[in-house]
């Protein structure tokens, strides 16, 4: 049987990659009617891409900031009270008015696009005080940027409660912190926890586990 799909997602694996096929809703009966005849049987695949098309398409937001935003909008939604409709349009109008963005669908907007408006939501759930479920950098492209509003807004960069400033490059022993010009020096903002646990497991481990990094920020 033939019949048409699109490519949902690739990921590569260990052993070979997995890709993830996505039917319409005209042919899913179809298709159900005869795939599990082939379940755990070889079957052949034709792939015929349209280059051009699949580059504009990666050019598009990714299921994972998406489904990021709507995280973020629930935790928003957890905390307020609003609908969480009403705070994706409300946010979307700051969004636009702060940027130079028309506006947007979180259906086929841009990977930047959508990356700059996770950031605005990080930024206000920050500066608002709202709690996160997930680690707030799971699903970033701009790490860096994430790193920055951290330091900025004195929130721990790996679960976004309370935090302080951290020196990854040691002033040194004796040295007055207040004296010391430390504009060129790696930083980053930890809660009191995570803080003893950089002390305790080191810097290369700690950050392979957390995948945070200090940045020069000179605040």
């Amino acid at each position: 049987m033939k019949f048409n799909c699109e490519i949902d997602n690739i990921k590569t694996l260990k052993k070979g990659m997995k890709i993830t096929l996505a039917i319409d809703d005209k042919q899913t009966i179809e298709v159900m009617k005869h795939i599990y005849n082939f379940m755990d049987k070889p079957i052949i695949v034709e792939l015929l891409i349209d280059e051009k098309e699949q580059r504009e398409r990666l050019k598009q937001i990714t299921p994972e900031q998406r489904k990021k935003i709507y995280g973020i909008l629930r935790d928003m939604e957890t905390y307020t009270g609003e609908n969480i409709e009403k705070l994706k349009e409300d946010t979307k109008a700051s969004f636009i008015r702060a940027t130079e963005y028309e506006d947007f669908s979180l259906s086929n907007c841009s990977k930047d696009l959508a990356g700059d408006y996770i950031e605005f939501l990080i930024r206000l759930c920050f500066e608002a005080g709202i709690p996160l479920k997930e680690n707030p950098i799971e699903g970033l492209d701009d790490i860096e940027s994430y790193l920055r509003i951290c330091l900025e807004q004195k929130k721990c960069c790996v679960c976004g409660r309370e935090g302080e400033i951290h020196h990854v490059d040691t002033i040194g022993m004796g040295r007055d912190r207040e004296k010391v010009d430390d504009s060129e020096y790696r930083k980053m903002c930890l809660c009191r926890v995570h803080h003893s646990e950089y002390h305790d497991i080191g810097i290369e481990d700690f950050q392979g586990k957390y995948h945070v990094y200090g940045i020069v920020w000179e605040g």
